[in-house]
């Protein structure tokens, strides 16, 4: 059991109440209703713009805390479960913290932007004897356990490949919702942003799940080959396509867009030697055996994952066998991200291949890169580069 209070119901706090903060207050606020956490702190840093929160938090009998330092100083030894939804670039050092003041812990994903924080993290949850769970939310959701089950199982036969494609347009204003947003650093602090670590994670993570050789395992994969590109006036990049291979030759595509149309929801393809299968965001997951039968299971939508998740780390405080997405799983995706900016150049993409929808200086226009979205679509089923597909634009590279 990980309950590190006295108290007979897990004591939770969370830290921040605003921009995702506010879905995990949502969650949290569900959870107390039914009687299965109470939410005992909160940190703040903002209550010019939270005074109704912070009335409602209150009222329940909720500490309101200026920082997370102040928060896991005066509550330690007294939260049993801590809830991290912030930035990219706070996500190892508020866990840690977290950590070594008693309090297991939910961060969201990803689980962190440094080798070092990783390593740091591993630590620290094997020293405290407290675990992390990361909120990759899909990785909870009902319909890909089965279908990770089924592949472990060996329903597709040996699975030889993995691809997935995600196409979601953002306008300007996605990259000037914060000060980390499209960023590669803030000050001294690794934030790599991108559609591969920030809004498509949670699908690059479920490929390299699914490619993994255990049960509770994902894969490590190595790159092959990797073609980032920005249309947006960002440091990271908005448009990628990169393909590895693990160490059970298992090939992977991941192919990710913010930057050009029509949308296309995140979908993921697994090839095997005796079948095939498939994972659909907010949709369904399937398996088609060699003979031609296909068993079908729904995916919940991105709420109905949500709580999936709430209720499996609730559960996990009582019971470590329940499964949850440990830094162990985590990592291999933290780990892709590191080696690829670490080997990979980012293509500025030419103003003669960009176009503006609406308003081209507006922070609502969308840039629309011209040509490449065929090429996404050709290279993905393919699985290919998006080079050989007919999207090679060449102006100087720029080190990512």
């Amino acid at each position: 059991m990980n309950i590190a209070s006295s108290s007979p119901v897990p004591r939770a706090a969370v830290i921040g109440v605003s921009g995702y903060g506010r879905i995990h207050l949502q969650l949290l606020r569900e959870c107390r209703a039914r009687g299965e956490i109470k939410l005992t702190a909160a940190v703040v840093i903002n209550p010019q713009d939270e005074a109704e929160n912070i009335a409602e938090l209150r009222a329940h009998g909720c500490a309101i805390y200026d920082t997370y330092e102040a928060m896991l100083a005066h509550e330690a030894g007294q939260i049993d479960l801590c809830l991290i939804p912030t930035g990219i670039h706070w996500h190892a050092q508020m866990t840690l913290h977290a950590l070594r003041a008693g309090a297991n812990v939910l961060v969201e994903k990803p689980l962190a932007a440094a080798a070092a924080d990783i390593e740091a993290i591993d630590r620290a949850e094997r020293e405290t004897g407290r675990f992390v769970a990361v909120g990759f939310q899909d990785y909870y959701e009902s319909g890909t356990q089965w279908l990770k089950e089924q592949i472990h199982r060996g329903a597709i036969g040996e699975l030889r490949a993995v691809r997935f494609l995600g196409i979601w347009p953002r306008p300007r204003s996605y990259y000037l919702r914060n000060n980390w947003a499209g960023r590669l650093h803030v000050g001294a602090q690794s934030v790599l942003d991108s559609p591969l670590n920030n809004a498509f994670a949670h699908f690059v993570m479920l490929g390299l799940y699914f490619a993994g050789a255990g049960r509770d395992d994902a894969a490590a994969a190595v790159i092959e080959g990797a073609e980032l590109y920005r249309a947006h006036a960002i440091e990271s990049f908005d448009t990628a396509v990169v393909r590895l291979r693990t160490d059970r030759e298992v090939r992977l595509w991941l192919g990710a867009s913010h930057c050009c149309r029509p949308q296309f929801e995140p979908e993921i393809k697994l090839i095997g030697t005796a079948g095939s299968a498939g994972w659909s965001y907010e949709n369904e997951a399937w398996v088609t055996t060699a003979t031609g039968d296909s068993i079908r299971r729904r995916v919940a939508d991105i709420t109905g994952a949500r709580r999936e998740m709430m209720a499996a780390v609730l559960a996990r405080l009582r019971d470590p066998r329940v499964r949850v997405c440990r830094p162990a799983i985590a990592r291999r995706h933290a780990e892709m991200v590191l080696a690829l900016h670490a080997h990979s150049a980012i293509t500025p993409v030419s103003s003669d291949l960009l176009a503006w929808s609406g308003d081209a200086g507006s922070d609502a226009a969308i840039p629309i890169v011209n040509g490449l979205e065929e090429a996404m679509h050709s290279a993905y089923r393919r699985h290919t580069s998006l080079q050989d597909a007919g999207f090679a634009p060449a102006p100087e590279a720029l080190k990512a």
